[in-house]
């Protein structure tokens, strides 16, 4: 044989071998596939962090999850089997699975409960929002701790971050000191406010007792709808801030802020009425300074965590109005304190307890305007404080926890003359053609209220089964009041007439002391009885929450609340005892990356104290105003006072006064509804959409008991004026004649307005990794309602509901007040931004566009003289209107048919921390806020009763004038010094 065929010889041979050994490995590799299936899952925490090095087992196979959760097991197939997971810190799960057929993929998602530990280093441990929420069905949104450092925040105020929420906007409200957080279009005074989940409210009216240190956040969590049976008193919405916790490693920071104002700033908007060159000089004066630091750290850095933060502010700036007695604007010197501190110690590793302290005071001082003198201008005084004791306790092995809470609070709200005191009295300077040449002595009202408020709280939480985690509680707010009260100033408010007898010193302004005591009076007004009212609140809640896992991927969460606040007891009321308030929600997680939650549940809300205090400090025996005129001015100087006027006198001048609750008072209810989806994309993006609806009942308004029986008919157009305080042009179909009655409005509060909000809210998110994330938020929706507030009157009679009937007679009506809410905005996108350059940058920025809100028209005139309303009907003055503004409109006019303009408006912030060795630690920081210089018509809390450009006049189609605008493009620069773990501030 030659060599070929040799060769050809072993191709064969070879040739065979390789076709026997695929004979023989194929159809076995084949039948090793065709036996095998494959299991993927991701491992979630309860509030939807993916968890790291969590076990999952199952056929003697194990697999250990990554860094986004995710693991993979190959098993048999064609037998079913149960997966095992397993994780440090959480309770085992078991998920039955299936027969597999052969080479399939079977994908589930997993979510591991946690057990309670609660060492003080577990207590202190942040927490961090995942991408996908696997735990319940809230909707709302968080502000985390990088953000509240990073993203541009005007004086350092972290409320204005949570306007970037969905369901969240920025009240309008109706006072200087009003709440300013709106949750789904309702009234801010309704939300709630938490510190560590402990009471943050002021009780009068609403609103934080306590403004807490940027430097004491950790978090701020804002809960608009779903959320659990352990909170509530609210039928909107709560936020939750959490406080800043102390840290193995001593790190802290100081700073100090300036906004230098003008010429980097831009120039004021020109509002109606004002005069440029003033405006121009006030703002020139502007000014602001801000220092303050934080510190954390460990006393033991096993057991006991430090942490305290205080912050100064001192700035002169155009002045809110405080009260409807205190309208006029102009600058004021307002100075902030902010402290906090907390420390957490841990007795055992199942035993830790934590001491918090935290206090602000107020203090915005008048300097005078215009024909205000600075001795009769006030000061705005708020001074809170909260003391809270923690104690946390782990059971049955971290199966099972209980919290117990006590917190003491405390605040006071009143308006000291600026630089005067209430032995003299007010006077009003006339000139000879009667206009206003000056307002001297001292101010003209007493408002000083004091609160004491004690908590006590008590949660407990146990694991029942595998399945099963029951939560138990209940607590109680008990809080006593003080309030001295006087419609004007203790010794009488003067107006006299300067027959060129009353002359300034030179060099100085008018002051009473250049008032001579032969000055002609033309009136004198005096309250002839001045008021104390001390009176008390109590809060009582219990719950009860299961929190079901039928699959390891389905939660379902139901329970029961029950509240109770006293104040329905009062006056002519009875108890409101049946808030009971199911609440049942889903959250299935799909898959590893989708989500698909909702709820259904009832929200009970609490009453502010004032709107008992109001009936009792205004009632038959409250505040009377008396006016003694013409012949019975009496001489400059000798005014009677409250003790020397009889009781005679005051009942024969008829007046608005109230009766506490003479149709009965309920607690604000609402019902609503949530559904939603969620989906993740890779590592650092999510996208979600939520539908919401919510129908709120027994929202206060004041109602009349003696309404006015004539209706508006399209022939009324001209102002009716009150020929005294004896005679009124309505006073003739009152039911009571007030000359007999002596009483005008006789007003009650009623529980009797509603609601309705129906929105979608459409979210996309990016996670803080690569140093960049994102939050963008697209709100569309529509807030409804028929009362404002608890001040809230119909424009005619009790004209509130559509049925077009009086509410007290059941007479019929020719208007009513339903209509799109204050704090309506049909759309709302925001965006917020942080990045982070590895070269010491950090670049943020808030963009904000919505559309406008509603306009109200009431019925007036606006002329280069100034605004003139009408009284339509000869009602006289109605107090809630100088709160509200909603006052009479003209026939056919609907409340809140038109929109002011919309607007976009973008906040941005740099900050650089240089890696020279000499400067390490140090940050220098340029924020500017409404960079496009958007003139801002609305949607922003003026202070203003009515709410400024919000209110017009006229009838639809008329002129729109700016009365007020929001803040033009302004500048702040800061410089703050890090040291220990900079990357943790």
């Amino acid at each position: 044989m030659n060599e070929w065929t040799v060769v050809a010889q072993w191709r064969l041979m070879l040739m065979a071998v390789v076709y026997v050994a695929a004979g023989i490995i194929v159809p076995r590799a084949a039948m090793g596939q065709a036996s095998t299936a494959t299991i993927e899952g991701t491992v979630r925490s309860q509030p939807g962090a993916p968890v790291v090095g969590a076990e999952a087992a199952g056929q003697g196979t194990r697999a250990v999850t990554d860094a986004n959760g995710r693991f993979r097991l190959v098993v048999v197939a064609g037998s079913p089997m149960v997966l095992t997971v397993t994780a440090r810190g959480y309770s085992p799960t078991h998920v039955p699975v299936g027969a597999l057929f052969a080479g399939s993929l079977r994908s589930i998602s997993v979510v591991l409960t946690s057990l309670a530990t609660l060492d003080a280093v577990s207590v202190i441990a942040p927490r961090v929002r995942p991408l996908l929420n696997t735990a319940n069905a809230v909707t709302g949104g968080s502000i985390e701790a990088r953000e509240l450092t990073s993203l541009p925040t005007d004086a350092r105020d972290p409320i204005a971050l949570l306007y970037n929420i969905p369901g969240i906007t920025q009240a309008t409200g109706f006072f200087g000191d009003a709440p300013r957080l709106s949750f789904n279009g309702g009234n801010s005074l309704y939300s709630q406010n938490l510190l560590d989940g402990l009471d943050n409210n002021e009780g009068f009216l609403g609103g934080p007792r306590v403004e807490v240190p940027l430097g004491a956040i950790a978090r701020m969590d804002a809960l608009v709808n779903t959320y659990s049976t352990q909170l509530g008193r609210s039928p909107d919405g709560i936020v939750d801030i959490t406080s800043a916790a102390g840290r193995a490693k001593l790190t802290g920071d100081a700073f100090v802020y300036q906004r230098p104002g003008r010429p980097l700033d831009a120039r004021v908007p020109v509002t109606f009425g004002v005069e440029p060159n003033a405006l121009a000089a006030r703002q020139e004066g502007f000014q602001r300074v801000q220092a303050g630091g934080s510190l954390r750290g460990a006393i033991n850095p096993a057991r006991t965590f430090f942490a305290t933060a205080a912050e100064y502010t001192r700035e002169q700036e155009d002045r809110i109005g405080s009260t409807a007695q205190a309208q006029f604007l102009g600058t004021e010197t307002r100075q902030t304190w902010k402290g906090y501190g907390r420390i957490d110690h841990g007795w055992t590793p199942t035993q830790t307890t934590t001491l918090r302290v935290a206090a602000s005071a107020v203090d915005r001082e008048g300097d005078g305007s215009g024909v205000l003198t600075p001795e009769a201008d006030i000061t705005t005084r708020r001074i809170g404080s909260l003391t809270a004791l923690i104690h946390r306790s782990a059971l049955r092995e971290g199966r099972a926890s209980n919290t117990a809470s006590a917190q003491f609070g405390t605040f006071r709200w009143y308006f000291p003359p600026a630089r005067s005191d209430f032995s003299r009295p007010q006077v009003t300077v006339l000139a000879p053609d009667l206009s206003t040449q000056a307002i001297v002595g001292s101010s003209n009202f007493v408002f000083d209220e004091t609160e004491r408020q004690w908590q006590l709280r008590d949660v407990f939480e146990t694991a029942v089964g595998e399945r099963h985690t029951l939560r138990v509680g209940g607590d109680v707010i008990v809080g006593s009041f003080r309030l001295a009260a006087a419609s004007t100033n203790p010794n009488g408010s003067y107006v006299v007439v300067n027959d060129g007898n009353i002359a300034a010193k030179p060099g100085s302004p008018l002051s009473i002391t250049d008032i001579p005591a032969n000055a002609r009076v033309q009136s004198y007004t005096i309250d002839a009885r001045p008021q104390q009212v001390n009176l008390a609140q109590a809060l009582y809640s219990a719950f009860v929450e299961d929190t079901w896992r039928p699959t390891p991927s389905l939660t379902v969460v139901g329970g029961l609340r029950w509240d109770y606040d006293d104040l329905t007891s009062r006056g002519e009321s009875d108890p409101d005892l049946d808030n009971v308030q199911p609440r049942l929600s889903f959250n299935w997680a799909r898959t590893g990356h989708d989500v698909i939650r909702g709820g259904f549940g009832r929200y009970a809300g609490k009453l502010p104290y004032a709107i008992y205090s109001d009936a009792i400090q205004l009632g038959a025996s409250g505040n009377a105003v008396l006016t003694f005129s013409g012949v019975n001015a009496p001489t400059f100087g000798a005014g009677p006072l409250p003790a020397n006027i009889p009781d005679a006198a005051v009942q024969s001048v008829p007046r608005e006064i109230f009766r506490a609750f003479a149709l009965g008072l309920e607690q604000p209810m609402s019902w609503q509804t949530t559904l939603g989806y969620q989906r993740q994309f890779g590592r650092a993006w999510a996208l979600s959409a939520d539908l919401v609806w919510s129908e709120t009942r027994n929202l206060p308004f004041t109602a009349d008991l003696n309404p006015i029986a004539r209706r508006l008919t399209a022939a009324d157009s001209l102002p009716l004026v009150c020929a005294s305080s004896f005679a009124c042009a309505g006073d003739a179909s009152r039911p009571n004649s007030p000359a007999t009655a002596g009483y005008r409005r006789l007003s009650t509060a009623q529980s009797g307005g509603s609601a309705r909000y129906v929105g979608m809210y459409v979210a996309a998110r990016r996670a803080l990794t690569e140093r960049w994330q994102l939050d963008a938020n697209w709100v569309w929706s529509r807030a409804q309602n028929n009362t404002e507030d608890i001040n809230f009157s119909a424009t005619q009679g009790n004209c509130f509901d559509t049925n077009r009937i009086d509410a007290v007679t059941g007479a019929a009506c020719t208007s009513d007040e339903w209509a799109d809410a204050n704090n309506d905005r049909r759309h709302r996108v925001t965006v917020r931004s942080v990045y982070e350059s590895p070269r010491g940058y950090t670049v943020s920025m808030i963009g904000d566009a919505q559309t406008g809100v509603p306009l109200n028209r009431l019925a007036g005139a606006v002329s280069g003289s100034g605004v003139a309303r009408y009284d339509l009907l000869g009602s006289g003055p109605i107090r809630g209107n100088g709160f509200i503004g909603n006052a009479d409109r003209f026939f056919g006019v609907a409340r809140n048919s038109e929109r002011l303009p919309g607007f976009v408006t973008i906040g941005a912030s740099a900050s650089y921390r240089p890696h020279l060795a000499a400067l390490r630690g140090v940050e220098l920081r340029a924020e500017a806020f409404n960079l496009l210089n958007t003139l801002a018509w609305g949607g922003y809390a003026n202070g203003i009763g009515g709410g400024g450009s919000r209110t017009q006049f006229g009838r639809p189609g008329d002129p729109v004038f700016l009365f007020s605008a929001a803040p033009p493009r302004q500048f702040q620069l800061s410089a703050r010094y890090l040291f220990g773990d900079r990357g943790a501030l």
